[in-house]
């Protein structure tokens, strides 16, 4: 297997998330194994276990193909997931008030993100807004809303835009 080397510090944020429920940790352990397909997966795990695993493709910390119709359900094909990497070498070297920012937004309770991530996807509409504007209007700094985008399934920066994620 591979190793994900991790050496900006906003990669840290989405990297603490990744495991920070027993769900996630027990859908990584078995991607880890094996390709497993979605179906299998929310069966056992149900709409989380979907969600992790959308969370960690974002993250690309598992790798993706297609089932053949056969394998598939109902003679559809389905997606199949496998972990990506089996280990993590972290080397980051910044100073306190970045990784203090860093470690607030990653620490930040599922309640406090969702509202902030929602006030900033109705912020940024339809045709996006650039990200120095969003974190002007939020009181945040740059640092701190590269974060959020990382940690964030609704949007992603397109260049120095943010916007919604298609």
């Amino acid at each position: 297997m591979r190793t994900k080397v991790v050496n900006d510090s906003t990669d840290l944020v989405p990297l603490l998330r990744a495991f920070d429920n027993k769900t996630k940790k027990e859908v990584f352990n078995e991607l880890l194994l094996d390709w497993k397909p979605l179906s299998i997966i929310k069966e056992k795990y149900g709409d989380d276990g979907e969600d992790a695993l959308e969370y960690f493709d974002k993250m690309k910390l598992v790798e993706t193909k297609w089932t053949t119709p056969d394998e598939g359900i109902n003679g559809k094909p389905q997606k199949k997931y496998r972990s990506y990497y089996s280990a993590f070498n972290i080397n980051i070297s910044c100073p306190v008030n970045e990784i203090s920012e860093i470690f607030t937004v990653a620490s930040l309770n599922r309640n406090e993100f969702k509202k902030l991530e929602d006030q900033i996807y109705d912020f940024i509409g339809l045709d996006g807004k650039f990200g120095s504007m969003v974190a002007e209007n939020f009181g945040v700094s740059n640092l701190a809303l590269k974060g959020l985008v990382k940690r964030s399934n609704k949007f992603c920066y397109k260049g120095l835009k943010l916007s919604r994620k298609d």
